[in-house]
C-alpha cells in the first residue's frame, strides 16, 4: 500500500511525502523514513513513531517519545488504527500531518449517527388539528432548511475562526523558525572558526582538512545570501541543519589522532597494479592483514566488469619504490565487493592492528582514510609504473549514514582509492571503500561494513579479528 503523508504544521509544513513500506519510521534522526529538522522541530523525538502497513489496514505505535503521539488529538500510545484523513501529531504543539491514500473509516459510525438525526427530525404535531399532507410537508421543509442555514452560518463562522488562527500562527511560527535559521548560521560561523583553528593546526599533517573546510565555508555564505535576500529554497531549513552536522562533524574528524593512525597502519597498505584480460591496466589500494601477506581489497580491482579475472597482479607496500611483489586471487566474495590476493613472496609483511567485527559505529563519528586516489597520478608517487615510489594518502572521513550492508561516509576519494581501509580511532579496520555517489564529486563515499569482511575472512586470517 502507497501511503500519502501531508504534512500541515511545523518547519515542514506544505511538504508532503509518498512512501510505499510496509515500516514508515517518523521522528528527527536521520535513520527515519520521515525526518525533521532537529533544531526547528524540537517536539519531535529522534524516534518518534511508526505506522505499520498491515494487509489494506494502517496503524501507528509511539516509540516511547517524549511530548506523546496524537490521533485526531487523542494521545495514543499502544497500536492505533488510523484511516484517510486522520490527523497525526507529534507532540502537543509539535508538526501535524494528515493521512492520505489509506483504508477509509468504517461506515458503523455513520449509519448510527444518521439513523439518529433521523429520528430527531420527526416533528411533533402542532395544535390539535391534523394538517393536510402539503401543510406537514411545508413545515417539515421549513425546518429543515432554517436548521441548514444555521449550520451554515455557524460552518462559516467556525471557518473564519480557523483561517485567523492560522494566520497568525502561521506568522508566529514563521518568525520563530526565521530566528531559528539565524541562530543556525551563527552556529556555522563559530563551528567554521574553531574548525579553522584545528585545521591551521595540523596543515600538512592530514589530507582533506583544507578542502573540506573551504567546500563548508562556501557553502555557509549561500545559505547567508539566500537567508538575507529573501531567496530561501523549500529546503532551506534542511539544508541549515545539514550545514551545521557537518561543521561538527569537521571540528570532531579534526581533533582525531591521525598521526598515531598513519603511524600504525600505513605500513600494512599496498598499491596494486592490475593487468585485466582486455589488456586494461588499473589500480587499486589493499592492505596486509597477514605476516604471510594476504591483501585485502575489492571484487571489481582483480575482475572486470564481466568477471574476468585479472592477467597479472602486483603489489607494493607503502613507502617503498619499484619493490613490485607478483600476488594471485585466493578468494572473491559472492555477496560483496570484496576479494583477498596472496603475495607470492615470503614474509615476513607488516600487517593492521586488527578488523573491527562489531566496531562502535554511528552517525557523525570521524574516521581515516589509508589508500591511493588517483592511483600513480597523486604527488609524490614518481608517475612511472616501474619506478613507482609508493606514497599513500591519509584522509579524513566521517560516518553519514549506517545501513545493513553498507556505511556512507562523508570523505574525499577517487580511482585509485578502492579497496583503502578505513580505521577508527583505535587503528582497527571498520570498513572497506569500494565507491560513491557520482554526483558528489567524490565527497560521498560508500564502504562494505568490517563485520562482513570478518565473517568472510579465510580461517588462516581469523587472528586478526578483533
Amino acid at each position: 500500500m502507497r501511503v500519502e503523508l501531508r504534512i500541515t504544521s511545523g518547519s515542514r509544513a506544505g511538504q508532503q511525502e509518498l512512501l510505499e513500506m510496509p515500516l514508515i519510521r517518523i521522528g528527527r534522526h536521520p535513520a527515519n523514513d520521515v525526518r525533521f529538522p532537529p533544531e526547528l522541530d524540537t517536539d519531535v523525538s529522534g524516534m518518534h513513531c511508526e505506522i505499520k502497513v498491515i494487509g489494506a489496514r494502517l496503524v501507528i505505535h509511539d516509540s516511547n517519545s517524549t511530548n506523546g503521539t496524537f490521533v485526531n488529538g487523542e494521545r495514543v500510545r499502544e497500536d492505533h488504527p488510523i484511516y484517510d484523513g486522520d490527523v497525526i501529531g507529534l507532540g502537543a504543539h509539535g508538526p501535524q500531518l494528515t493521512i492520505g491514500a489509506a483504508a477509509a473509516r468504517p461506515p458503523e459510525a455513520t449509519r448510527v449517527e444518521s439513523h439518529r438525526d433521523a429520528r430527531a427530525s420527526v416533528a411533533a404535531p402542532v395544535g390539535s388539528g391534523r394538517l393536510d399532507t402539503q401543510a406537514r410537508v411545508a413545515i417539515a421543509v421549513e425546518e429543515q432548511t432554517h436548521s441548514l442555514r444555521a449550520m451554515v452560518i455557524g460552518l462559516a463562522a467556525v471557518v473564519a475562526l480557523v483561517v485567523i488562527g492560522v494566520v497568525a500562527y502561521g506568522k508566529r511560527s514563521g518568525d520563530k523558525a526565521e530566528q531559528n535559521l539565524k541562530a543556525a548560521l551563527a552556529r556555522n560561523d563559530s563551528l567554521s572558526a574553531l574548525v579553522a583553528q584545528t585545521v591551521g593546526a595540523m596543515k600538512g599533517k592530514v589530507g582533506g582538512l583544507d578542502s573540506a573546510l573551504a567546500l563548508s565555508r562556501a557553502e555557509g555564505n549561500k545559505l547567508r545570501s539566500e537567508l538575507s535576500n529573501g531567496s530561501k529554497s523549500t529546503d532551506f531549513a534542511q539544508r541549515v541543519i545539514a550545514a551545521e552536522n557537518r561543521q561538527r562533524q569537521l571540528v570532531s574528524a579534526a581533533q582525531l589522532d591521525y598521526e598515531a593512525i598513519a603511524a600504525k597502519s600505513s605500513p600494512a597498505i599496498v598499491f596494486i597494479a592490475v593487468q585485466l584480460p582486455s589488456g586494461k591496466k588499473v589500480s587499486g589500494t589493499g592492505f596486509n592483514v597477514l605476516p604471510s601477506g594476504l591483501i585485502v581489497t575489492n571484487k571489481h580491482v582483480v575482475q572486470d566488469e564481466n568477471g574476468g579475472a585479472a592477467v597479472r597482479i602486483a603489489v607494493e607496500f607503502d613507502k617503498t619504490k619499484a619493490a613490485w611483489m607478483p600476488g594471485h586471487v585466493v578468494k572473491v566474495s559472492e555477496t560483496d565487493d570484496l576479494a583477498w590476493i596472496k603475495i607470492d613472496r615470503e614474509g615476513p609483511f607488516p600487517s593492521v592492528a586488527g578488523v573491527s567485527r562489531t566496531p562502535n559505529i554511528r552517525v557523525g563519528i570521524p574516521a581515516a582514510i589509508i589508500g591511493y586516489p588517483l592511483g600513480n597520478s597523486t604527488a609524490g608517487m614518481e608517475g612511472d609504473i616501474s619506478s613507482l615510489h609508493a606514497v599513500s594518502t591519509l584522509g579524513v572521513a566521517t560516518v553519514s549514514k549506517v545501513l545493513e550492508n553498507v556505511i556512507q561516509f562523508d570523505a574525499f576519494a577517487a580511482e585509485g582509492s578502492s579497496g583503502s581501509p578505513i580505521f577508527d580511532s583505535r587503528g582497527f579496520v571498520i570498513a572497506v571503500l569500494y565507491g560513491g555517489a557520482a554526483e558528489s564529486g567524490g565527497r560521498i563515499i560508500y564502504a562494505v561494513p568490517a563485520r562482513k569482511l570478518a565473517d568472510q575472512m579465510p580461517a588462516e586470517a581469523q587472528g586478526i579479528i578483533r
